[in-house]
């Protein structure tokens, strides 16, 4: 086994994978993507060049939920990521990609990758819709977390 995962610790999708990969054990090689060799290496591979990328051998893996699935299948572990049910395993993946990627990571990205700019490449606009997604998805990740303790479904 030879797993390369292209990431960066201040890239949030990046998470998903590590906690899966750390989790179990799974031994891998971390490459850091920050510099312009990585971005190379890491465009060769994937020409959108975004990250986290899994490598095995000559197998690409790209998106968080999808290297997270393709571990549980070709490098199970004792800890299982994804739930064996179907039906629990489509809500996992719609609550995982589409409101935690979509509704919080993203606006958290956009909040974060604003403040590492100049003070004139700033994106005033962009900031103020990010923030607004984000209390919007907070607002509903507390709604489903309250309505989950009391036993709605």
């Amino acid at each position: 086994m030879s797993l390369t995962l292209y990431a960066h610790p201040f890239a949030s999708y990046c998470w998903k994978p590590l906690i899966a990969l750390y989790e179990n054990a799974t031994p891998f090689t971390y490459r850091l993507v920050e510099d312009a060799a990585g971005w190379a290496e890491l465009e060769s591979l994937w020409p959108i060049k975004k990250f986290p990328l899994l490598r095995d051998g000559a197998a690409t893996i790209v998106e968080s939920s999808i290297i997270v699935e393709y571990l549980m299948r070709r490098y199970p572990g004792t800890t299982r990521m994804i739930p064996v049910n179907d039906d629990a395993a489509l809500n996992g993946a719609l609550h995982g990609s589409v409101s935690l990627t979509n509704y919080v990571m993203s606006p958290m990205q956009t909040l974060v990758s604003d403040r590492l700019r100049t003070q004139t490449e700033r994106d005033a606009k962009g900031v103020a819709d990010a923030r607004t997604m984000l209390d919007v998805a907070y607002g509903m990740a507390r709604r489903t977390a309250h309505a989950s303790s009391v036993g709605i479904r």
